[in-house]
């Protein structure tokens, strides 16, 4: 398959290196900056009609809170929502950095989103970011009537390391007998931590520096030693998927994880899950983001919003 760049989107990388991670606080400020940068530029900023609260909901760990952002369309009622996991390979991102995509989806798709400040590695390692995504699942199925949910149309969805954290915490939710799940929305998602899957290998051939971002993230995010084959980290390695709400799982083509998405929603429907994934040609991992540059990406955005409308 050759991999080439939407036309659109080559002029704004042109020259652009995947440097592997550096200093973790430097790299969360940036990330910071380049998204508040990008707002009416690049990214179609938040919608002024939704309105948007940040509370703390304590957590696994009592010393550290988990804080959530819950987004209202604008309009009382009772609505599905959704638990959103920003991206940022488990070490930087935030509900800052993903706030004007929560925003969007929730002023386009009619639902309520709780985006969620989880735990960051290096300095909180897996199982604490699961662990916080996982509690803060349970406190909005139980606070679901007072936060305007319909508790029984709650969706998880996240892009990239917040994908995985949500088809995780899917999987945590069936296993502990935990809220019941109508939709998992997986946006260029990390499921397989092995980085085996055969884009991977593809991609390395042409953008090799992507390759070593992703295995410099997995270091950051798991302890030495750690299994990666470990469900609840490697989602797609999972022996047993049967029982886990249908999936929607979008995909970029130039992207070593690109595969992850094909091979889960395959897996999923073997198992007797509703599942289907949609590869995305010439954007690049995290482009999908650029709304407001890419035609490509407003249509990722809507197909985000027309997902969500029918739960």
């Amino acid at each position: 398959m050759a991999l080439e760049l939407d036309p659109l989107l080559a002029p704004l990388v042109q020259g652009h290196t995947f440097e592997p991670p550096g200093d973790v606080v430097e790299e969360r400020a940036r990330e910071l900056v380049t998204a508040r940068s990008s707002l009416g530029v690049l990214v179609k900023p938040a919608p002024a009609s939704v309105r948007f609260e940040d509370r703390s909901i304590g957590g696994p760990d009592p010393d550290a809170p988990v804080t959530v952002r819950v987004y209202h369309p604008g309009t009382e009622g009772t609505r599905a929502g959704l638990l959103f996991f920003h991206g940022g390979g488990w070490s930087t991102g935030s509900i800052e950095t993903a706030h004007a995509h929560c925003a969007n989806l929730s002023a386009d798709a009619d639902v309520v989103v709780v985006s969620v400040e989880y735990r960051l590695a290096p300095e909180h390692p897996y199982p604490a970011g699961l662990d916080d995504c996982y509690h803060a699942l349970r406190w909005a199925a139980a606070d679901a009537e007072q936060l305007g949910i319909d508790a029984a149309r709650i969706a998880v969805g996240g892009a990239s390391a917040g994908a995985n954290l949500a088809a995780a915490v899917a999987l945590k939710a069936r296993d502990e007998r935990g809220p019941a799940l109508v939709l998992q929305l997986l946006e260029i998602p990390v499921l397989d931590l092995t980085l085996g899957s055969p884009s991977a290998r593809e991609v390395a051939e042409v953008y090799p520096e992507l390759g070593r971002v992703g295995a410099s993230l997995t270091r950051r995010y798991l302890d030495k030693g750690t299994d990666l084959h470990d469900p609840y980290i490697s989602p797609l390695l999972a022996d047993d998927l049967t029982g886990l709400p249908p999936a929607v799982l979008l995909a970029c083509e130039i992207d070593p994880v690109r595969d992850d998405a094909v091979r889960y929603a395959e897996r999923l429907e073997a198992a007797g899950v509703p599942a289907r994934s949609e590869v995305y040609k010439g954007l690049v991992h995290g482009t999908q983001e650029l709304t407001m540059a890419l035609p490509a990406a407003m249509r990722w955005q809507e197909e985000c919003a027309a997902v969500l409308r029918e739960i």
